[in-house]
């Protein structure tokens, strides 16, 4: 599927609106959504057929469930529609005839905006005068000017409106659109899924004037009379607005559809990603459990390609250590993304997948803020301290921490790691935190200890199995890499020597 320039602030707008409505207990922050490369897992999930579907998906995603009745809806919507092809079918083409607009700005339907009725009575008397001017011509000519200025200022007025309004009215004929589309799926009558719909159905019966007044037909006359016509009467202008004003008033119905469909077409777009899969399950998340844990077979990144599945099974903190380049961070994004598909469209890539219903939240690609003129580490700083600040409101939190504290000098990152890290297990924070700093393992003794490795083959070559393993890691690679890199033996050699030295006296020179 093509993305255009602005499609993704489009497709984000519903999240927003929510967001900024505080509709929601729990939305993936800006900051974990970015670490994992999120609008780019959305876009290999994505295929929305409708306008509705893609916005949902997107805020579904950022979404993860978090209570079980919320769960439940999901993965029961999606389960009906797994089960019944032709349901489905079904389904797409009324889906596919609401179609994708994503210049139409929903959300701004949802907003409770001034439905005053002055643009109609202007609209009206306009077309009043031109009728009375036109009606006088049977006994005088002295009004002419009259209905000629009349034609000219109606032709402008025409003109100009439908120019500014046309995103708007995408706006109010998808919006349109939807309550015909909700109706359609209403007439399917589908038994099981109807439990699911009632909200829908319900919201329907408000909104029959709707239906009876239509699409706003801007643009929408065929022939040069009808046309100029129309701009002289200005009868799509006067719709138009019949139509603003009408939606206005039902603001709260139309959020209602957009929602439900959303939620429809969103099943459909996660049936269609799972059957891409060679492997996935229905995970199990423990809502009620009052102790954290996390248990993971062959878990896989949804964007890597020939990836390398690996196990997750702790009830506690761990600290994640290892060479550079084998696999470490890679990992963390894995057991975070799929914490977010578990709880969000109820799908673990993965060979088992039982866990708590996280906040899931992380600390990775941290960069210097220039224009708030705040450097490496107080970004990182302030990054770990929202985690740790998090109102947990008595639900488990999933935090994932790739090099903590690298921003600052060796043995400040070491103490001040060592005392965040076991502040945020005393929190009761499970943490997954990633580190160089080998030291920190004998500093840690509550967190679970793996590490990944490598192998060097005969000529210095480094083979990475992105494997994760058991303790700490005992291999060091960076000097290696020098050597394997074609350095001078002179450097890799003095740069050895200098490490063993520390290693064996604690000193550098």
């Amino acid at each position: 599927m093509h993305y255009f320039d602005g499609d993704m602030g489009g497709i984000r707008t519903y999240f927003e609106y929510r967001r900024s409505s505080g509709l929601d207990d729990f939305l993936v922050d800006d900051t974990t959504w970015n670490d994992l490369s999120g609008d780019d897992v959305f876009k290999r999930i994505n295929m929305g057929l409708s306008t509705s579907g893609e916005q949902y998906l997107y805020y579904l995603l950022r979404n993860p469930a978090v209570t079980r009745d919320e769960y439940d809806k999901r993965s029961g919507l999606i389960e009906i529609i797994e089960s019944d092809d032709d349901l489905r079918l079904k389904l797409q083409n009324i889906f596919m005839r609401l179609g994708r607009r994503r210049n139409a700005r929903t959300c701004e339907v949802f907003k409770p905006p001034e439905h005053g009725l002055k643009r109609i009575v202007l609209y009206i008397f306009l077309v009043l005068i031109f009728f009375a001017s036109a009606a006088s011509l049977l006994f005088t000519t002295d009004f002419i000017l009259i209905l000629v200025g009349s034609v000219m200022l109606n032709a402008i007025l025409h003109t100009n409106i439908v120019t500014s309004n046309e995103k708007e009215v995408a706006t109010l004929n998808y919006s349109v659109a939807m309550v015909y589309a909700a109706e359609k799926i209403k007439k399917l009558n589908y038994q099981k899924l109807n439990p699911y719909l009632s909200s829908l159905y319900d919201t329907l019966e408000n909104l029959k004037m709707i239906k009876q007044i239509g699409f706003a037909p801007i643009k929408n006359f065929s022939g040069e009379i009808a046309e100029f016509l129309n701009r002289i009467i200005l009868l799509d202008l006067i719709v138009f607005e019949l139509l603003k004003n009408r939606l206005g008033k039902h603001q709260d119905d139309i959020f209602v559809i957009h929602e439900y469909l959303g939620r429809l077409d969103s099943a459909i777009a996660v049936t269609s990603y799972r059957k891409s899969l060679s492997v996935f399950v229905n995970p199990q998340i423990d809502f009620d459990s009052s102790n954290i844990h996390f248990h993971a077979l062959g878990l896989m990144h949804p964007l890597v390609e020939s990836v390398v599945p690996n196990n997750l099974e702790t009830v506690k903190p761990v600290l994640l250590t290892g060479s550079n380049a084998s696999g470490k961070s890679t990992f963390l994004k894995t057991v975070a993304l799929n914490a977010i598909l578990a709880q969000s469209i109820c799908t673990s890539l993965s060979e088992h997948y039982r866990a708590c219903a996280f906040r899931i939240y992380s600390s990775m690609a941290i960069t210097d803020n220039l224009l708030a003129e705040e450097s490496y580490f107080i970004s990182e700083i302030k990054s770990i301290r929202r985690i740790i600040n998090t109102d947990t409101l008595g639900q488990p939190i999933l935090c994932l921490i790739d090099e903590i504290l690298r921003g600052t000098n060796t043995i400040e990152r070491i103490a001040a790691s060592s005392e965040l890290l076991m502040y945020i297990e005393k929190k009761g924070i499970l943490c997954i935190a990633a580190t160089h700093d080998i030291e920190l393992c004998g500093m840690l003794g509550d967190y679970d200890m793996k590490h990944f490795e490598e192998t060097i083959e005969a000529g210095g070559k480094i083979i990475f199995d992105y494997k994760i393993k058991e303790g700490p890691a005992t291999s060091r690679n960076a000097i290696k890499l020098l050597d394997s890199m074609g350095f001078s033996k002179e450097i890799v050699n003095r740069s050895n020597d200098k490490a063993n030295r520390y290693t064996k006296d604690g000193k550098w020179i």
